[in-house]
């Protein structure tokens, strides 16, 4: 779950707020999921539809663009596209997050539909794992 708090006089930050985990671990959480869930605006070809293609108001291209990609039916080249945003958004926080390695989890049970993620990497140097389904 994610929560607002206040850093500074007027001005706020979402943090991942789980008990279950420590200061560093819930850091990168944080840094993850707001990479991935941020919405993206989708490319013109893909969407032609300007309020259909989404995205954050302040910054069209902040985010992945995931979103896209998981209101499709997920086969095997939507995993794989899937797999990719996942893989440059992260990039894209460099130098705070570095060798990033993103793959599938395979779930012997569940939908279809459902993908799941092992990312690993650096966090400020920090070696991390998480898991996290689309």
């Amino acid at each position: 779950m994610l929560k607002l708090v206040q850093i500074d006089n007027g001005v706020f930050d979402l943090v991942f707020d789980d008990p279950a985990l420590n200061d560093a671990d819930a850091a990168v959480a944080t840094l993850v999921y707001a990479a991935l869930f941020t919405d993206a605006e989708a490319p013109v070809d893909r969407e032609p539809d300007r309020f259909a293609r989404r995205g954050w108001w302040a910054d069209p291209q902040a985010g992945s663009g995931l979103w896209y990609v998981r209101r499709q039916p997920l086969g095997s080249s939507a995993r794989r596209e899937a797999l990719a945003m996942v893989q440059s958004a992260l990039m894209s926080h460099s130098p705070a997050l570095a060798e990033v390695s993103v793959t599938e989890r395979v779930v012997p049970t569940g939908n279809v539909s459902s993908v799941f993620l092992e990312i690993t990497g650096l966090h400020n140097g920090r070696k991390f794992i998480l898991s996290t389904p689309l």
